[in-house]
């Protein structure tokens, strides 16, 4: 009798081992799979939480429908962005991705392969805060919280001239050989740098306060969004034309972030208000031809898709896809995609929080 009791007791030990190592088969998360990198291809940029050390940044395959999460952390042995990855560059073969919180401009391949870190000082070996950046000739153009541009040449991955411009600068536009950056004061700036590409010289332009997103068309003119000071003075987007100096405002309370599309005939526009004490977002877009303004979304959402937590679009510009970012400020964001006439085509979370728009491969943000 107790042999049989042992024997009963073996195999039920057995039995049981199998079934766990069954049960850990079913659990094992499976391994992270690098993405084939195509022209197709595109990244989305994950803020993170200020402070928290979260940035993540992800690739979107158009051609598989399929999203890769942390592709920089996976692919240089879980070394993480850091804190706030404000923006990237893709030029040439090359990215460049901006970590203001963390003082670092990680430059790697498509794959997302570190190259080197660019870790940009003052006179005073305090750090300077990337912010922005623009590609243009060989050149990549980073904007420093510390009110400069930095010059970083591409072949040899490193800061070769420095201009001073206004405090606090932020988003960076290039027009006709001459780059404009938009100098926020953090919050009281009052003006956008002009930067001629062959002296290194800066020129000075007043524009309504606070001057944070720019852009600009296939003409030249030049494109501004600022924000005011969220009390008498509204926020305001206005157009430069270098040609004659004019500067115009096109609409006040109308637009706190702005992308063009593909033709360079329109620009689509997100607004963001917490006038009633909740957060309302709008989306209309101005007619570059006319200047003016159309109330009316330019996408059309379904049922399912949600865009009242709208956070910033960018255009595809090969296809002319709109692509819509989502944040609460808090989770993880989504990304929705449209086609050039607004209709809806499909969406994904991007694996982070503030998603900070999407990157492509062909260099043009």
């Amino acid at each position: 009798m107790k042999k049989f009791l042992v024997k009963g007791m073996l195999l039920s030990m057995l039995a049981f081992a199998f079934v766990s190592c069954d049960s850990d088969d079913d659990n094992i998360t499976p391994s992270w799979v690098a993405p084939e990198i195509t022209s197709a291809g595109v990244y989305i940029l994950n803020s993170g939480s200020s402070g928290k050390n979260n940035a993540t940044m992800g690739y979107y395959s158009s051609d598989t429908g399929v999203f890769t999460e942390k592709m920089f952390e996976n692919q240089n042995d879980e070394l993480k962005i850091g804190d706030t990855g404000n923006d990237m560059v893709i030029y040439g073969h090359k990215m460049y991705i901006l970590a203001s919180g963390s003082n670092k401009i990680y430059v790697t391949n498509l794959a997302s392969k570190l190259l080197k870190i660019i870790e940009p000082l003052n006179e005073s070996n305090q750090p300077q805060k990337p912010r922005e950046g623009v590609a243009y000739d060989g050149k990549v153009y980073i904007s420093l919280f510390d009110g400069y541009v930095a010059q970083i040449d591409t072949t040899s991955m490193t800061i070769t001239k420095k201009v001073q411009v206004g405090t606090y600068p932020e988003e960076l536009t290039i027009a006709k050989k001459k780059l404009y950056v938009a100098n926020s004061g953090y919050g009281d700036g009052t003006t956008v740098s002009e930067i001629d590409l062959e002296s290194f010289t800066v020129k000075t332009i007043d524009v309504v306060q606070n001057p944070a997103n720019i852009t600009s068309d296939k003409d030249g003119n030049v494109y501004i969004i600022s924000f005011g000071n969220y009390g008498n003075i509204k926020s305001a987007l206005q157009k430069y034309e270098p040609s004659t100096g004019k500067l115009t405002t096109l609409g006040t309370g109308i637009a706190n972030k702005m992308a063009l599309n593909k033709d360079n005939d329109k620009l689509f526009l997100v607004s963001e208000s917490w006038d009633t004490g909740s957060r309302v977002v709008s989306l209309r877009s101005l007619d570059l031809k006319t200047n003016t303004v159309n109330e009316k979304s330019f996408v059309t959402a379904p049922g399912n898709v949600d865009l009242s937590k709208t956070y910033n679009v960018t255009v595809n510009p090969t296809n002319g896809d709109i692509y819509i970012a989502t944040s609460d400020y808090s989770t993880n964001g989504d990304m929705y995609i449209f086609s050039a006439d607004g209709t809806y085509k499909t969406g994904f979370g991007t694996g982070g929080i503030n998603p900070m728009g999407a990157y492509f491969i062909t260099g043009v943000k």
